[in-house]
């Protein structure tokens, strides 16, 4: 009786690293877009507000997270209004006119 071998190559580790590469640079993707429309959204007087708007993503073995805000004192105010001026939201409606295209990225 013949002999037969099969020698099987398990590639689990290189592929695990690809697949965390793609998702990093699509949660990249993500951020910009909604960095770039809070950017738009964002109410102008000085411009200092809108040249704030940053993102940055947080990782550790388990989980990435994307986070786009800025450091202005003042912009939780424009974002939700206060008993003396109304709401100028810019970061939500950023996140929401963008959810489509990251839930695609984030699928990839």
């Amino acid at each position: 009786m013949p002999n037969i071998n099969t020698i099987l190559n398990w590639h689990g580790e290189e592929q695990k690293k690809n697949i965390k590469d793609k998702l990093n640079r699509n949660m990249e993707k993500a951020c910009l877009l909604v960095e770039r429309d809070a950017k738009i959204n964002a109410p102008v007087d000085t411009g200092r507000l809108r040249a704030s708007i940053t993102h940055r993503i947080e990782k550790d073995d388990e989980d990435i997270v994307g986070i786009v805000g800025t450091n202005v004192v003042y912009a939780s105010y424009q974002e939700f209004g206060t008993i003396h001026m109304p709401a100028h939201p810019f970061l939500f409606p950023a996140l929401e006119s963008n959810k489509g295209k990251i839930k695609e990225l984030l699928k990839e």
